[in-house]
């Protein structure tokens, strides 16, 4: 035992090694970019002189291409490299230089931070980190769609990406191939913008200046791609746990001002919610005859939802996001429910499974696709529930959350009658666990022969995963609970046991 706590404090010493020899080669880059000589050829004066100094020459391309792989390797920014690319050699070669370089640079940053970094990342997080494991099962099933979006934006930080994604657990041919598709559109536009503007220099005339302004244009309609290809019906599913979080990381770099540029949509105002709600949550039930007589509140508050700018959520505080995505789903089921009230019992085969599952005719259930369907504009995109629960709240790691979100039966944790702020988040979840705890309907203690039996909610069995299990689902309650139910969770012996779930719509009666 001795020597495998030897082992792992080696490997440990040895993985934060390399993430420190990481840093090191990273800070490398910078200085060399901003503080040295060699850096003055990646200003925009500089780049003018090196252009000069290449042109003509035949060795050029092999010069062009080895630069800009090597600085995009160290993090260097490339984008007046790219430039310098379609100035130098024109949009057709420009266009082959570039994208050959950056594809180079690209998968060297990778496997520099996969080699150096992702050890010692792993370690400071914890083999055993529960969002560690999260993170790599969202990566291994949508960290291909993920970054081919992130790539096809070209205001998304290249370089951020490179080496965040050497740092989770994405797959190298998911990645290179994922580059090679993701980048290309960018690269043609940046070069023939480049291209065209120094033709706009060169002759001052009508096709020249055309050229420029239908480049700008690309420019923009490019960044608005995976929205216009979405809109068009081509989806990239599934995409929206990787895209949040790896844009966060992407907007983690820059200068405070360039942050400030791109995330100038605010987050939305919650307060419109919390009005919604005051008017219509009665207890634990809902008044959803009341807001399908008046939807308009909520529609307005769902439109600021579906325009907020992801950029500006993924650069927010973690609480301020979590809130965001709580109110999201519950407005959103709100939405879902009021689309189809009174629910009516469906028909064909959803009805043979609904009575074969036993569910109740007043339910959400009777809804065609109701939590997989994606109905609901968020952050730019049409969202499922599911979408929302499993892969964007869930990851974030707060157990939590599942007494906050609500799923319209009367068995779910209630809705409470106001929204969730960032600012006072952990007070808001930290009552509901309390208000959970102190409902006989979702909680309950009782002893026989001198074990105790703690019943509790069904939602804590299905998603016992995010608790660690059954016996971290008693540990989670004991942190709420006091005396007699305290020591009965806290005792070695406890049973836990689960309360049968029923699905009838939660609606007051009206």
């Amino acid at each position: 035992m001795a020597q495998i706590d030897e082992n792992n404090r080696s490997g440990r010493a040895g993985a934060l090694l390399k993430l420190g020899l990481l840093a090191v080669i990273l800070i490398g880059g910078y200085v060399a970019a901003a503080r040295t000589p060699l850096g003055a050829y990646l200003t925009r004066e500089g780049i003018g002189e090196a252009i000069e100094l290449l042109r003509g020459n035949p060795w050029a391309p092999l010069i062009f291409v080895a630069t800009y792989a090597t600085a995009t390797a160290l993090a260097v920014p490339g984008t007046i490299l790219t430039l310098a690319g379609g100035a130098l050699f024109g949009f057709y070669w420009g266009t082959l230089f570039n994208f050959l370089a950056a594809n180079i640079g690209a998968n060297a940053a990778f496997a520099l931070s996969r080699t150096l970094g992702g050890d010692g990342v792993r370690r400071l997080m914890g083999d055993d980190s529960a969002a560690l494991r999260k993170l790599d099962r969202v990566v291994g099933k949508h960290g291909f769609r993920g970054l081919l979006t992130l790539r096809l934006i070209p205001l998304v930080p290249f370089n951020a990406l490179n080496f965040g994604s050497g740092l989770v657990a994405l797959k190298w041919r998911n990645y290179a191939i994922a580059t090679l598709i993701g980048i290309l559109p960018g690269t043609a536009v940046y070069t023939f913008f480049a291209h065209s503007l120094l033709q706009g220099s060169l002759e001052a005339s009508r096709d020249a200046l055309f050229g420029v302004l239908l480049a700008g244009a690309l420019l923009i309609l490019l960044s608005f791609l995976p929205a216009i290809l979405k809109r068009l019906g081509v989806k990239l599913p599934g995409m929206s746990a990787v895209v949040v979080p790896l844009v966060g990381l992407s907007f983690a770099g820059r200068p405070a001002a360039a942050v400030q540029e791109t995330t100038a949509p605010p987050l939305p105002d919650h307060s419109v919610f919390t009005q919604v709600l005051a008017e219509i949550v009665e207890g634990p039930l809902v008044n959803y005859s009341r807001l399908a007589a008046d939807p308009a509140r909520l529609n307005r508050y769902i439109a600021t939802l579906a325009s907020t700018d992801p950029s500006a959520l993924a650069a927010a505080g973690e609480g301020d996001q979590l809130a965001f995505w709580i109110n999201a789903y519950n407005a959103c089921m709100l939405k879902r429910v009021i689309e189809h009230y009174p629910i009516r019992r469906a028909g064909g085969l959803r009805r043979l499974r609904n009575a074969a599952a036993g569910r109740p005719e007043h339910s959400v259930w009777q809804i065609d696709d109701v939590f997989t369907g994606a109905h609901c504009p968020v952050a730019g995109a049409d969202r499922s529930q599911d979408e929302i629960e499993h892969e964007i709240i869930r990851p974030m790691g707060d157990p939590r959350i599942h007494l906050a979100i609500n799923c319209a039966a009367l068995s779910c944790p209630p809705l409470i009658s106001q929204a969730y702020i960032g600012d006072t988040l952990d007070r808001q979840l930290d009552e509901r666990v309390i208000a959970f705890v102190r409902d006989p309907a979702h909680f309950e203690v009782s002893v026989a022969d001198g074990a105790p039996t703690v019943r509790v909610n069904r939602v804590l069995d299905w998603f016992n995963e995010d608790f660690g299990g059954h016996e971290g689902i008693l540990a989670f309650l004991a942190e709420y609970l006091d005396g007699a139910d305290r020591n009965a969770a806290a005792d070695p012996a406890a049973r836990l046991v689960f309360f049968d779930y029923d699905w009838t719509l939660n609606d007051a009666p009206h």
